[in-house]
C-alpha cells in the first residue's frame, strides 16, 4: 500500500482518476473479475490504497460488495467487464438493492459503433435499471469523474441504502488528463438524520400503551442504522416482547428474556399491535396479512423510506425517519408517560409456554443420535464450538432457516444470510 503522503502524478490516466475519486469517498473495498478494459482500474485502485479482491465470478463479487456495504456502512465496489461479465452481476445487483454497492462496468467504447451486434454491446444501463437506485453514464468528459463518484455514493447511502451503477467507457481508462483540470469534490458527508413528526410519535406511543398483546418486530433497517443501543433501552424500558427478522438478529441479543423468536408463529398470529422497527412487510413477514397475522391487527410502521409506508397494510401510525432517531423519540415520549408492559400478563404467559414447548421439541431433535445427523443435531454441536462474537454466514433453505433458530446472535450485523457465503467459497486474493 502507498504511504500516507502518496499522491498520483500531475498527469493522470482515467483509471487513476477513477481510483482516486473512489478513495476520496472513503471507499475501502473493491471486488471484481478483471479484463479488458478495466484491468488498469483494479491496478490503480490498489495503488490508491483500496483493497482489491479478485473473485471467480461476477455474481460472487456483487454479493461480496453488498455484504461489505451492510457491514461497514460504506459502499463496496464491484468491478466487472461488459457482456457476460455484466450479465452475471444482475443477480447480485438485485440482492444488493437494499444494501450499499457501486457497480463499475467497463464497456468497449463510449461511441456507438455500427455492426457491433454482440453480447458486449447490449444496452446494459437499461438491463440494470430495475436492480439499482441510479445509473450513471459519463459520455464525453472524464474531468467530472470525482463528481459522478460522489453522486453514486450519496445516492447509495442516503435514505434507504441501495445500489448504483456506473458505466466506464473503455477509452476513458487510458485517457490522460491533467490533474489541475479535474473538478474535485469533498467526501460525501454522512446521511442527514431525519426524525418523525411529534404528533405521529405521540399517536404511536398511545397505541402501544393501550395494546393488550403487543409485539415489537426489529428489522434489518434497525441494524443498518446502528440503533441497537436505543432499541435495547426501549425493550428494557417497555417490557415489550420482540421478534427479530433474520438480518436483525443480535440488535438485541437473542438470549434477552424478551425475545420471542421461539414462538414466532404464535406471536405474529395473535398480536393486536405490531411495531415495525425498520422491518418490511415482505415474504419474510408473510406480507403482514392473514392467516399468518391477526385480522385487524394495528401496525405501527417506522421506516426511513416513505415509499414503504402502507405497503400491504393500512398502518395505524406511520413514523417516517431514521430508525435510531425515531427510537430515541419514542424513548423520550415514554419518559413522559411511563410504559412497562407487565411480565405476568396473560399474553406473556402464553408466549412463554409456547416458547418452552418449541424449545423442548428442538432440544429433542438436537439430541437424536440417528445417522445421518439431522440439522438440529449438527447445529447443536456447532453452537457449542463457535464464539459469541463470530459472524454467522448461511445459505440454503434448511441450513439458513433452522440455523436462525439454533444458532443465536449476540451482536448486531453479525448474521449474513445468503450473500456473504461467496467470501468463503469463491474468493481468491491477488
Amino acid at each position: 500500500l502507498p504511504s500516507a503522503d502518496f499522491e498520483f502524478p500531475a498527469e493522470l490516466s482515467g483509471a487513476q482518476l477513477i481510483a482516486e475519486a473512489l478513495r476520496a469517498q472513503n471507499i475501502e473495498y473493491m471486488f471484481g473479475v478483471v479484463g479488458i478494459p478495466i484491468t488498469e482500474v483494479a491496478v490503480a485502485a490498489q495503488a490508491a490504497g483500496i483493497k482489491y479482491i479478485g473473485m471467480r465470478n461476477e455474481q460472487a463479487a456483487c454479493y461480496a460488495a453488498s455484504a461489505v456495504g451492510y457491514l461497514t456502512g460504506r459502499p463496496g465496489v464491484c468491478l466487472v467487464v461488459s457482456g457476460p461479465g455484466f450479465l452475471h452481476t444482475l443477480g447480485g445487483m438485485a440482492n444488493a438493492n437494499m444494501n450499499l454497492i457501486i457497480l463499475l462496468r467497463g464497456k468497449k467504447t463510449q461511441y456507438h459503433q455500427q455492426n457491433k451486434i454482440s453480447i458486449d454491446y447490449i444496452p446494459n444501463a437499461f438491463s440494470v435499471r430495475i436492480c439499482c437506485r441510479s445509473e450513471i453514464r459519463p459520455e464525453v468528459l472524464i474531468s467530472p469523474c470525482p463528481g459522478t463518484r460522489t453522486e453514486a455514493v450519496r445516492t447509495s447511502i442516503y435514505g434507504r441504502p441501495g445500489s448504483c451503477y456506473i458505466d466506464i467507457p473503455g477509452d476513458f481508462v487510458n485517457l490522460q488528463v491533467n490533474k489541475s483540470s479535474v473538478k474535485y469534490v469533498e467526501c460525501c458527508p454522512p446521511p442527514p438524520i431525519s426524525t418523525a413528526e411529534h404528533s405521529a410519535v405521540s399517536e404511536a406511543a398511545s397505541i402501544i400503551a393501550h395494546a393488550k398483546q403487543p409485539l415489537l418486530i426489529i428489522g434489518k433497517g434497525a441494524a443498518y442504522s446502528r440503533a441497537e443501543n436505543n432499541i435495547r433501552k426501549l425493550v428494557d424500558l417497555s417490557g415489550l416482547p420482540f421478534l427479530p427478522t433474520p438480518m436483525a438478529k443480535g440488535v438485541v441479543p437473542d438470549n434477552h428474556p424478551n425475545c420471542v423468536a421461539a414462538a414466532r408463529s404464535m406471536a405474529l398470529l395473535h398480536a393486536d399491535v405490531i411495531i415495525l422497527l425498520g422491518a418490511r412487510l415482505n415474504w419474510i413477514l408473510h406480507f403482514g396479512l392473514p392467516p399468518r397475522f391477526r385480522q385487524g391487527v394495528k401496525v405501527i410502521q417506522i421506516d426511513v423510506c416513505a415509499e414503504e409506508m402502507g405497503n400491504n397494510v393500512r398502518p395505524a401510525a406511520m413514523l417516517l425517519g431514521d430508525i435510531n432517531a425515531v427510537t430515541k423519540q419514542l424513548l423520550e415520549e415514554f419518559s413522559k408517560r411511563p410504559l412497562k408492559y407487565p411480565s405476568n400478563s396473560e399474553w406473556w404467559k402464553r408466549l412463554r409456554e409456547k416458547m418452552l414447548n418449541n424449545e423442548e421439541r428442538s432440544k429433542d431433535l438436537a439430541l437424536q443420535k440417528s445417522l445421518p445427523m439431522n440439522y438440529y443435531t449438527v447445529f447443536h454441536h456447532i453452537r457449542e464450538l463457535i464464539p459469541k462474537d463470530c459472524i454467522l454466514v448461511s445459505e440454503g433453505a434448511n441450513t439458513m432457516d433452522i440455523g436462525r433458530t439454533m444458532l443465536p446472535n449476540y451482536h448486531p450485523r453479525q448474521r449474513c444470510d445468503i450473500f456473504l457465503v461467496v467470501l468463503a467459497q469463491q474468493t481468491r486474493f491477488i
